[in-house]
């Protein structure tokens, strides 16, 4: 009789317990909300796909020409978060600096390149993410613009003989372009709390800049090259919560 009183209140102190605390997952141990700053550093891949549209330079209508090109990324960034509960969101900007910068001459016939070079580049975005056990889990996305050159069509080097050339390709030959190209941008990333106001993230980035058309050097149209442009990159970064 005594084993089953025992039996009966242990049961009964363990039914307790498991009423009184339910399953739950835990609130983040630290506020999230408020503005932050940070710098960050990482890897790029791009992609730049050349069309000659009217065929007249690398062979028929729409022949393509293409090429990847890794590099690096830096820069800064700063946001602001609102807190509800568990989930955090907010805006953020950063600017920086990509790397890339090549040029690709067709094997089977020298005469035959494209090229793209990155350089300043800045994206504003939205975040929205969800705080478990002080990491940050997000996912984000936006605007983003980058300086940028693009050239495609007949490469000799040092451009034609009138001095028109351009970037090594002939200036009556090919397509030309610089300028700064908006696209949209999407990604993902976790940041985690090392204490009350540093957090370490790591990031991938998507950028899509789409198809520019350009002409020769000095404007003309009449052999236009198309060129589209979109870039990955992987981040890691420390930020200073306020």
């Amino acid at each position: 009789m005594k084993i089953n009183l025992i039996a009966a209140a242990l049961l009964f102190g363990l039914t307790g317990q498991v009423s009184a605390d339910p399953l739950s997952i835990d609130a983040p141990s630290a506020s999230w909300a408020g503005a932050y700053i940070g710098a960050f550093g990482g890897w790029t891949n791009s992609k730049t796909t050349g069309t000659d549209v009217t065929g007249e330079e690398w062979g028929p209508p729409g022949a393509i020409l293409g090429m990847t090109d890794a590099g690096l990324i830096g820069g800064v960034a700063a946001g602001y978060n609102f807190q509800n509960g568990n989930w955090v969101f907010g805006p953020e900007l950063e600017l920086g600096w990509i790397s890339n910068d090549k040029l690709y001459v067709d094997p089977t016939d020298d005469d035959d390149g494209v090229y793209t070079q990155y350089g300043f580049y800045g994206a504003l975005t939205g975040r929205v993410g969800y705080v478990a056990n002080n990491t940050l889990f997000y996912g984000k996305g936006g605007v983003v613009f980058a300086n940028m050159r693009n050239a495609g069509g007949e490469f000799d080097g040092i451009g034609n003989e009138d001095g028109r050339g351009k970037w090594g390709f002939d200036g009556n030959e090919a397509g030309f372009g610089e300028e700064t190209r908006t696209g949209l941008t999407v990604g993902a990333g976790m940041e985690h709390a090392l204490s009350d106001n540093w957090t370490f993230k790591t990031e991938y980035m998507f950028a899509d800049f789409g198809t520019k058309t350009y002409g020769h050097v000095d404007g003309d149209m009449s052999q236009p090259f198309d060129f589209n442009n979109h870039i990955h990159t992987v981040k890691v970064g420390l930020n200073y919560r306020f």
